[in-house]
């Protein structure tokens, strides 16, 4: 009964990104269609679980009453899908094909097999998730689950004791909240519903990583990247995890792909919905913040005037984060200091500054093992592809900036935490690498050019001239 609440948020989310998207990524029909799945795995339960707060104020979530909020939000996104969708455009011209890029393809089907075999053996090893999904994620979804005002125990310093670990009254209420909803809205607490909700987020990173380029630039350049991404531990390792890492990921991942679409015309509908996944990275960790306000502020210097979409899209979420932290969220973050002169005096010990550098750069040591690191792997397709002229590339390197932005934060986290410096990155700076990954991973292969053009450049071997035969006397 759990699976009835996800497929409604999924049909919900499916409209608005059809809605929005329509005729961006159509350059195949299966190519769009994947990527508006994708698209809907985010859009539909980030705007459920938003929705949902108000019914736990009012004490109204009971079963009847997230169906019913369900039913409408659907209803909703139909209503959009039928009022706006546009007849679907052609695809951008951009997209090329090679006749055997469906090796490639192959390939990163079989990638995706192991990645799933990988998720089932992790899931059923260890179904309640890692710590932090026991701890918080998964501890927040039951008591926002519950009955009465015990849901306000998932925004109380004192969920989890209070440990530094487990202690964040601001999280956002995405995972949570939308794992609860299931709960809510089947009838029963299920221990399947985190492992297929881990599973649902994980597949849309990889699907909208290898859709957003395929149907953008190269269908033999989406393949590789889906290649790149299944061969990076840092992602297998979290898509079984039940933490909001991947799902972060995802949110930025989106943001880009949505952004970048945006560039090549002049409708606001790719606009809102990039503004929407901007919007909903806030709603999902602390670290969507800082990516959301950047991904604005590069938003409003790109598109000047039409940014307003942007904005009027992100509204949803920024609203939801800001009223939680504001209003809300009871006590603080366990890990920020709690003045100024604590702050200025943890960022004067230049030791920290090189600790978590170390740290950053284990992480992406560990992201992949042997010839087949994620690393190798960008840096063999960056000689042998090349990158696209300077003038192209100057011409997107606004795209880095939210992500920058985004690892500057999270660098500077490590500067001012109040918990010990050793175990807070030995046990968090992976899961952050792995919120980057995807995108960084969609950022650079945008900057090489196809493995389409580099065919075109190898010289064909000239054809030897036919002699006719002298005729017989």
């Amino acid at each position: 009964m759990w699976l009835v609440p996800i497929a409604m948020c999924l049909v919900a989310g499916w409209f608005l990104a059809r809605a929005l998207t329509a005729g961006a990524f159509g350059s195949a029909r299966w190519l769009g269609a994947l990527t508006e799945l994708s698209l809907a795995a985010l859009f539909g339960p980030g705007l459920a679980s938003i929705l949902y707060v108000p019914l736990l104020r009012a004490g109204a979530a009971t079963q009847t009453g997230v169906l019913a909020m369900l039913a409408a939000l659907l209803a909703g996104s139909a209503l959009i899908w039928w009022r706006i969708t546009p007849k679907a455009l052609p695809g951008p011209s951009g997209a090329k094909k090679l006749p055997w890029a469906w090796a490639l393809g192959v390939f990163a089907a079989v990638g995706l097999i192991f990645l799933i075999l990988d998720f089932q053996a992790a899931a059923a090893a260890n179904p309640n998730g890692e710590w932090d999904a026991m701890a918080i994620w998964n501890l927040r979804a039951r008591f926002l689950a519950s009955s009465g005002e015990l849901w306000r125990r998932a925004i109380s310093s004192e969920i989890g004791g209070g440990m530094a670990g487990a202690a964040h009254p601001g999280y956002p209420l995405f995972l949570s909240g939308f794992i609860a909803l299931q709960w809510i809205g089947g009838g029963t607490i299920d221990q399947a519903s985190p492992i297929v909700t881990s599973l649902l987020f994980s597949l849309g990173v990889f699907l909208l990583l290898g859709c957003g380029i395929a149907a953008r630039k190269s269908l033999a350049l989406g393949a590789l990247a889906c290649l790149v991404l299944a061969a990076s531990e840092v992602f297998a390792s979290q898509t079984s995890a039940q933490y909001s890492d991947l799902l972060q990921g995802f949110a930025f991942l989106a943001t880009l792909v949505l952004l970048e679409a945006a560039t090549g015309g002049d409708s606001p509908r790719l606009l809102i919905a990039a503004g929407l996944a901007a919007g909903l990275s806030a709603w999902i960790k602390n670290e969507g913040l800082p990516f959301a306000v950047a991904a604005l502020a590069i938003g409003a210097w790109k598109f000047r005037s039409r940014s307003v979409w942007i904005a009027a899209g992100a509204a949803p979420g920024l609203l939801a984060t800001a009223f939680l932290k504001l209003f809300l969220a009871q006590g603080h973050e366990a890990v920020f200091p709690q003045t100024l002169g604590e702050a200025v005096a943890k960022i004067a010990g230049p030791g920290r500054w090189w600790q978590a550098g170390l740290g950053f750069g284990k992480a992406i040591y560990d992201a992949g093992a042997g010839i087949t690191h994620p690393v190798l792997l960008a840096a063999l397709l960056g000689i042998v592809l090349r990158f696209i002229p300077a003038k192209e590339r100057r011409a997107r390197a606004w795209l880095w900036i939210p992500l920058a932005v985004t690892a500057a934060a999270e660098y500077s986290l490590y500067l001012v935490t109040e918990a010990n410096l050793d175990w807070h990155i030995s046990t968090s700076v992976s899961r952050l690498v792995a919120q980057l990954w995807p995108a960084l991973i969609w950022l650079f292969l945008w900057m090489l050019r196809t493995p389409e053009e580099l065919v075109e450049t190898v010289p064909q071997p000239a054809a030897k001239p036919r002699v006719a035969k002298r005729a017989r006397a």
